[in-house]
C-alpha cells in the first residue's frame, strides 16, 4: 500500500482545522468535493476513520484527533523549511492570511490592496472576510484588522486608519413625518433600522 500524500494529510488538516470542507476547500484553492475525495482517500490507506462528518457538523474522531496533534508540528516545520528560503530573495515572498471584518475589507484594505500587490508581486493574499471575531492565532493566520475595543491584552497591534465615526441619518421624507429627535432617547419612538451581531446581539449606538 503506497504511504498517504502530502495533500492528503493537508486536506485532513485543514477540515478538522476549520471544521468545514467549505472553508478548507477555499483555504487550499481546491473544490469542495476534491478535499473530500482527498480525506476520504486518506481514510482508506489508513483504514480508520478520521472526521466524523454530519449534515450539521465536521470534527475528528479520537483516530484523527491524535493524528491532527502529530501532523500539525510536522506541517508547520515544513511550511517554515520552505519560507527560510525566502532569506535568499531580494523581495519578501509567500502567502500572507489575513481575517479582516467586512466594514476594514471594505474601507482599509480595498483602497491599498491593489497598491500592495503591484509593490510586492511576490506575496499572495489569503483574505478571510469574517463578521464574527476569528482567534487570529488559534485559526492561524498571520494578522487581521480588528477595532480597537476588541483587540486582546497581549496583541500585537498597529494602528492602521484615523477613527470612522458613525453618524445616525434619516431620509428628508421621513424627518418630515415623524419630526426630528432632539436627543438620543427620542430614537426609541423612532423606527431605526440596527446591525445584529452573528452571536445575535445588536450594535449599539454611542453617542458623543
Amino acid at each position: 500500500m503506497l504511504p498517504p500524500g502530502f495533500s492528503e494529510t493537508s486536506a485532513l488538516v485543514a477540515v478538522l482545522e476549520q471544521k468545514s470542507f467549505t472553508k478548507a476547500a477555499e483555504q487550499l484553492g481546491l473544490s469542495p468535493a476534491r478535499v473530500s475525495e482527498l480525506v476520504r482517500t486518506l481514510e482508506e490507506r489508513l483504514g480508520v476513520r478520521l472526521v466524523e462528518r454530519t449534515t450539521r457538523s465536521v470534527a475528528a474522531s479520537p483516530a484523527g484527533e491524535r493524528l491532527l496533534q502529530r501532523l500539525r508540528p510536522v506541517l508547520d516545520d515544513y511550511r517554515a523549511a520552505l519560507e527560510s528560503l525566502n532569506d535568499f530573495r531580494s523581495e519578501p515572498a509567500g502567502t500572507l492570511r489575513l481575517t479582516i471584518p467586512p466594514p476594514a475589507a471594505d474601507f482599509v484594505l480595498a483602497p491599498v490592496i491593489a497598491r500592495f500587490l503591484s509593490q510586492y508581486p511576490e506575496i499572495s493574499l489569503d483574505v478571510s472576510i469574517d463578521r464574527e471575531y476569528v482567534d487570529i492565532v488559534e485559526a492561524r493566520f498571520d494578522a487581521g484588522i480588528r477595532t480597537g475595543e476588541r483587540l486582546a491584552r497581549d496583541m500585537i497591534a498597529v494602528r492602521i486608519s484615523d477613527e470612522m465615526p458613525f453618524a445616525v441619518t434619516a431620509s428628508p421624507a421621513y424627518l418630515k413625518k415623524h419630526g426630528i429627535p432632539n436627543a438620543p432617547q427620542d430614537l426609541t419612538k423612532h423606527a431605526c433600522i440596527r446591525f445584529r451581531l452573528p452571536s445575535g446581539a445588536l450594535v449599539p449606538w454611542r453617542f458623543g
